[in-house]
């Protein structure tokens, strides 16, 4: 018996041109992070636009998919060069109607597919060294 998949690819949205221009412009993300932070972080897009779901993209553990709280409710984080990273990718769930999706239910969100919105791209204390 053969078991068909449906295949659905993450996409990206951002938040702001800002934003965008650094995860898409490579020269632009090599002068604001580094060449080896900017590097990974476009690995991790790449990651992303050709994941089926972020199943995929967790299988990968150095990612660290992780939920946030307080003022960043309802949003998600993503290392962007694994858990000694200084810096972390924050996004957002979009519905089908490209609104923000809210995880009432505390769903795991690995299976989720569909769009993304990419808020931001912060910088972090190094809190796990």
């Amino acid at each position: 018996m053969k078991i068909m998949r449906r295949w659905h690819v993450i996409e990206l949205k951002y938040k702001t041109h800002a934003v965008e221009k650094l995860c898409t412009n490579l020269k632009v993300s090599r002068k604001k992070f580094g060449a080896q932070t900017a590097e990974a972080l476009f690995g991790l897009i790449n990651l992303l636009e050709s994941s089926d779901s972020l199943e995929d993209v967790n299988a990968l553990r150095n990612r660290h998919i992780h939920k946030l709280t307080g003022d960043h409710q309802g949003q998600y984080a993503l290392d962007i060069e694994g858990r000694s990273s200084s810096y972390r990718l924050l996004v957002q769930l979009l519905d089908e109607n490209e609104k923000v999706a809210v995880n009432v239910d505390n769903e795991s969100i690995m299976s989720f597919y569909g769009r993304i919105q990419i808020i931001q791209i912060e910088e972090v204390s190094k809190h796990y060294a």
